[in-house]
Formats: C-alpha cells, sequence, structure tokens
C-alpha cells in the first residue's frame, strides 16, 4: 500500500471484516459438515480429479465431443485452482504435509500451464502485502495495470510467452537474461513444456494448412503423424481446458483488482458481478464476485465465500467498494478517488 489507511478507512475495513467472520462462522453453524475442512477440501479435490479423468476418457472412446471435453475439464480445473489457493494460504492438510503437497502437485499437472504453486505460494504472500503497487509480481503478471492492446491480452492469454516477451524487450539493459530466466524457472517443467508444445501444434497447422492453401501438401512421415495425433489429444483433455481457463481468470482478475492509487485495503478490489461476466465467471469459479472478500479475510475457503457473498458484498457496497466499475478497462485498472467515480 502506498500510505496507511485513514481512520474513516480503518473502521469501514473492521465493519467488513466483522460482517465477513460472523456469516462465516453462522454458515459453518447451519452447516456442521463444513466443521471438517480437511476433508471437505480433499473431497472437492477428487471430484475435481475423477472429472477431468472421466472427461479424457470420455473423450479419448469417442462418447464425448472435444468441445464438451474442454468446456468439462476447464470447469473441473477452476476447483482445483481454487484449492490452490486455499493451499497457498495452508487452508488443508496443515499437519499433514505428504497429503497437502501431493495436493498441490496434481493440481499443478493437471493445469499444465500454471507457474509453479510453490513459488506461486511466495508471489502470493507478496501480493496480499503489496496489492495494487507496482511491487505486486503476480497480478502484474497476469497483465493487471497494462494498458489494453495486443500485449494485454496475450499475457492474459498465455502468461509465460507474453512475460518471456515483455521481459526480453522491456525489462532494462543488463537485467533481461536474469528476468527471462526467473520466469523460466518458476515455469519450469510443465508451463514450459505446455507452451512449447502448443507452439509446435500451431506451427505444425499453420504449415499445413498454408501448403494446402498453395496447393503444395507436404507428405508428412508417419511419425509426424503420429505425433500430431498425441498432441491433439493433449490438446483436447488438458491443453485447450488450461487456455480457456487460464484466459477467463486473468481477465476477471486483473480487472477486479486496482493497480495504482491503492491506500488500504478497501482500495485494493471491486467486485466483479454483472450478468454479462458469467461466461467467463463460469471457469474461475465466480471468482470476479468473490475474490475481494479474501482481501478482507484471508482465512476463509473459497465455498465458504461463495455462502456469505451476499451478506458480504451488502457491507461491502455500504463501506464504498465499487462494483462493475467498467472505466478501469480505460484506466489501466488505476483506482479512481471515490467522488470521481462512477459505478457502471
Amino acid at each position: 500500500m502506498t500510505d496507511r489507511p485513514s481512520t474513516h478507512d480503518a473502521h469501514a475495513i473492521q465493519r467488513i471484516q466483522d460482517t465477513i467472520r460472523a456469516a462465516g462462522a453462522e454458515v459453518r453453524k447451519r452447516y456442521p459438515i463444513l466443521a471438517h475442512q480437511d476433508a471437505f477440501g480433499f473431497g472437492i479435490f477428487m471430484f475435481a480429479v475423477i472429472g477431468v479423468v472421466l472427461s479424457g476418457t470420455a473423450y479419448l472412446s469417442d462418447d464425448l465431443p472435444a468441445w464438451a471435453c474442454i468446456v468439462l475439464v476447464a470447469f473441473f480445473t477452476s476447483l482445483l485452482h481454487e484449492l490452490e489457493h486455499d493451499l497457498i494460504h495452508w487452508q488443508y492438510f496443515k499437519k499433514n504435509k505428504p497429503v497437502h503437497h501431493l495436493m498441490l502437485l496434481v493440481g499443478w499437472m493437471l493445469r499444465p500451464g500454471t507457474i509453479n504453486p510453490w513459488v506461486r505460494r511466495k508471489l502470493h504472500f507478496l501480493h496480499h502485502k503489496t496489492s495494487g503497487t507496482e511491487a505486486d509480481m503476480e497480478e502484474r503478471g497476469i497483465g493487471n495495470g497494462q494498458p489494453y492492446g495486443p500485449l494485454r491480452f496475450w499475457i492474459m492469454a498465455d502468461t509465460l510467452g507474453a512475460n518471456l516477451y515483455r521481459a526480453a524487450r522491456l525489462a532494462p539493459q543488463g537485467k533481461r537474461l536474469k528476468s527471462m530466466r526467473r520466469i523460466l524457472l518458476a515455469n519450469a517443467p510443465f508451463s514450459v513444456l505446455t507452451a512449447l508444445t502448443t507452439y509446435a501444434y500451431l506451427g505444425f497447422h499453420a504449415i499445413d494448412a498454408l501448403a494446402q492453401l498453395f496447393s503444395t501438401p507436404i507428405e508428412w512421415s508417419a511419425t509426424t503423424r503420429a505425433w500430431e495425433s498425441h498432441v491433439s489429444h493433449l490438446m483436447v483433455i488438458l491443453i485447450a481446458p488450461f487456455y480457456l481457463r487460464s484466459f477467463c481468470l486473468n481477465f476477471i482478475s486483473s480487472n477486479m483488482h486496482y493497480y495504482g492509487n491503492v491506500r488500504s485495503v478497501l482500495e485494493q478490489t471491486q467486485v466483479l458481478n454483472a450478468w454479462y461476466f458469467w461466461p467467463l465467471q463460469l471457469f474461475c469459479f465466480n471468482f470476479g464476485s468473490t475474490h475481494g472478500i479474501h482481501h478482507f479475510v484471508v482465512g476463509e475457503p473459497f465455498y465458504i465465500r461463495q455462502l456469505t457473498a451476499a451478506k458480504a458484498h451488502a457491507v461491502m457496497r455500504a463501506e464504498g467498494v465499487p462494483f462493475n466499475d467498467l472505466r478501469t478497462f480505460r484506466r489501466a485498472n488505476r483506482y479512481e478517488v471515490p467522488g470521481q467515480q462512477a459505478s457502471v
């Protein structure tokens, strides 16, 4: 944060936090099963993993079309992303490290284009300390604060490739190779392999399409055709769902967080819950609507935030948290001082 919160902001933040905690306690009292947090989290984990496996199996056996497999896996892995976020905050199996780290590893493997979750833990804790400032590398890495244009869309679609480009072209002289190396190490091995596979696959089909266009078809070898077939399956089952889910999440997250002019937790985020965001929210588990709650009370699992959202939103709105501030797209996500801001 750039400044300490004012007395008014401090009181507003406290009121929001108290309301969210009370709503969480009420939900847990109403549904005693939620007291078994480790078991509940592991149950969601197994549901998501089995969902991915069954979707992939049905696609391979021609019982599920490719588009349906992509959509289903994107949804199931959105659950794994939320679980990873909770695991980063040690919400599950804090005292059982093997299970805790196994969940992180499996979630990473089924979302193969994501950053190493153990590296992300450090970046995410930094995010909470520096949200809304230049030091917040996690949000900057998905486009937050970047003016809209081709680079912003590339970052949201492919964080690894676009951030490597940004480091190579825009990092200060003398620090470019170090920045690129840091990015590669943080994304090795899965994200790097995913990017290489994706660009090779797209390149292969681009060359093949151009050859067909100019009536000079290429006689690919049996080995190349076999590679293309295997990669096509991998694209449908894991890689395409990753890019679909990741773009939706990056678009929502980078726009519901503010960048610049942020002075307190009250100004770090907005709520994006307008009906027209739902196609994106489907693949990031309603992130735009509920993630702002997490900035006020960190220690609530993602499913609790869904259940307490109505009460949380009421107090957040009353205390001046913006809702559906579409002007953020024109301001490169800079927070606008209340009184000058018009919520759309």
